[in-house]
């Protein structure tokens, strides 16, 4: 058994202590802890005899720490509040975020730059972001995500988000920096960044161009990137023409930090969806998330 409980006379001692010794007043200890002022000048001058000690010098000032009430106090404070954080731990009490798992672009181009809005929409709100290589399952870990699945996709907790779009994407520099291109063969004399997931099927850029109808025989991956983040990343660099998808490209379409240096577009049969697990869409906090979500993409489906 702790020998603490024959070294003060009570547990409520050690709050009445701590209260007083924080706030340096007799009378605001009392008002915290809604009890008389009486009652804290009791309880700490039982305290001071139980320890053998002075805790308080007081004056018509008011009261201060004596030097061993200084020492006590730094001690009982700092207990508190590794208790306190303990507690609030073991209770889910703690700050709690909503864990949104995204693709490495998803995460980059258009969550990062736009989160501050959600933010200042819902101060008290934590997200956490995680940036994944692969489809993860909603579960007590992960709040929401965002999946491509067939256009007929469903399933509770779920909402469409677009339908997949895919077209080429280059800085506005590189754009004026090149011939512009009139025909989906003109992709033939301009470098072409290619992105090869390792867990996440994309459409090639042969691909992209046999279905825009064009000749594919001139197509050379000289630059293949295993991330598709590293692939927007030389886009934006002016590296070359990349394959941008509606909702990664979104924002920096909207913000004009990529452009479309032709029409063409090809429209798969998947779109992307929002995902919440079961216990998080019952979240009010998650909800506030996923209507963000939807409005900011909201576009996107006009």
């Amino acid at each position: 058994m702790s020998k603490l409980r024959s070294l003060v006379p009570s547990t409520h001692s050690l709050f009445v202590f701590e209260a007083a010794a924080r706030n340096l007043s007799f009378k605001s200890a009392a008002t915290e802890l809604n009890v008389t002022q009486p009652s804290v000048s009791h309880s700490v001058k039982m305290f001071e005899k139980h320890c053998g000690t002075s805790l308080f010098i007081r004056d018509n000032r008011g009261v201060q720490l004596t030097a061993a009430g200084k020492d006590l106090y730094e001690e009982v404070a700092a207990s508190f509040r590794r208790i306190e954080l303990k507690l609030q731990s073991i209770s889910g009490r703690s700050t709690q975020y909503i864990t949104f798992a995204a693709s490495t672009s998803l995460a980059a181009h258009w969550l990062a730059p736009q989160l501050y809005h959600f933010q200042e929409e819902f101060p008290d709100i934590r997200i956490k972001v995680v940036a994944t290589d692969r489809d993860v399952e909603p579960d007590h870990e992960i709040d929401v995500t965002v999946w491509l699945r067939p256009r007929n996709f469903e399933r509770s907790n779920s909402w469409y988000i677009c339908d997949e779009e895919i077209f080429p994407v280059c800085s506005p520099g590189y754009l004026l920096a090149h011939p512009a291109l009139q025909t989906v063969d003109d992709l033939n004399g301009h470098q072409l960044v290619h992105s090869s997931d390792a867990f996440r099927k994309r459409m090639s850029w042969s691909e992209w161009v046999a279905l825009a109808g064009g000749n594919t025989g001139d197509i050379r991956p000289n630059i293949v990137f295993n991330d598709y983040q590293l692939t927007l990343q030389a886009a934006l660099a002016g590296e070359g023409i990349a394959l941008g998808w509606s909702l990664t490209a979104q924002y920096l379409l909207s913000n004009r930090l990529l452009v479309r240096p032709l029409q063409t577009k090809i429209q798969t049969e998947r779109a992307f969806f929002l995902l919440s697990s079961d216990e998080a869409g019952k979240n009010r906090r998650c909800q506030h998330l996923v209507d963000w979500f939807l409005r900011q993409s909201h576009d996107l489906r006009a």
